[in-house]
C-alpha cells in the first residue's frame, strides 16, 4: 500500500521513487532488524492521517477562517518529516487506489482537531488510516499568520495511486470537496 500527494510542495506525500520518500511509522508494531515492522504489514510510504473523533460534522465555529489547502502553506507550514499512523491488517479496500478528504481545524498550538473524513473513494477501512494522519500532523505559523490564528482547511490523502499523472489525478479530484468551506463546519 502507498501513499502518494499531488498537492501543493509543503505536503509530504509523494510518489514512490520520487523526492523526500518517508516511509510511515506503524503505531504499536516493533520493527526487526530486516525493517520489515511485521508479518502482514504492507510497507506505506509518504505522509498522512488521524483517529476520527468526532461525529460527521465538525465544530467548527464561523469566526474560525477557512483556508483552501493550497493556500494553507501561507497560514499554517507542517513540521513532520513522518507521520505513526494506526494500519489495519486487513479491511475493505485496503489495496485499491482510492483518495480520502479529510477537514479539520489548526489549532493556534499548531495541533490539529476537529477532524473529520469526509470522504473516502471507494469506501472502505482506509478512512480510520486518513484519520490517524491528520491526528498526528504538527504544524507551526506560516509567513501570513504572525498572530497564530486557527484555520480550517481540509486534505486529500491518496492511497495505492497508478504511476500515471493522469490517472492518479482523476483518482485524487474524486475527492475535492468543491463547495468548501459551506456546508463543512
Amino acid at each position: 500500500m502507498h501513499l502518494v500527494e499531488s498537492h501543493p510542495p509543503q505536503s509530504p506525500f509523494v510518489p514512490k521513487g520520487e523526492d523526500n520518500l518517508t516511509p510511515f511509522r506503524r503505531k504499536g508494531v516493533a520493527r526487526s532488524a530486516g525493517g520489515c515492522r511485521c508479518r502482514h504489514a504492507k510497507r506505506m510510504t509518504g505522509f498522512a492521517f488521524a483517529l476520527v473523533t468526532m461525529s460527521a460534522t465538525a465544530a467548527v465555529g464561523p469566526n474560525i477562517q477557512a483556508v483552501q489547502p493550497d493556500q494553507l502553506s501561507n497560514y499554517w507550514v507542517m513540521t513532520n518529516t513522518s507521520l505513526t499512523v494506526d494500519v489495519p491488517n486487513s479491511g475493505v479496500n485496503l489495496d485499491k487506489p482510492t483518495c480520502s478528504a479529510v477537514t479539520y481545524m489548526i489549532g493556534s498550538d499548531g495541533v490539529t482537531r476537529d477532524i473529520v473524513v469526509r470522504e473516502t473513494i471507494p469506501a472502505g477501512d482506509l478512512k480510520s488510516v486518513a484519520a490517524s494522519a491528520v491526528k498526528d500532523m504538527h504544524y507551526v505559523a506560516g509567513a501570513d499568520n504572525a498572530a497564530h490564528a486557527p484555520v480550517f482547511t481540509y486534505i486529500i490523502i491518496p492511497f495505492n495511486l497508478p504511476k500515471d499523472p493522469a490517472t492518479r489525478k482523476k483518482i485524487t479530484d474524486a475527492c475535492v470537496l468543491k463547495d468548501f468551506p459551506n456546508g463543512y463546519r
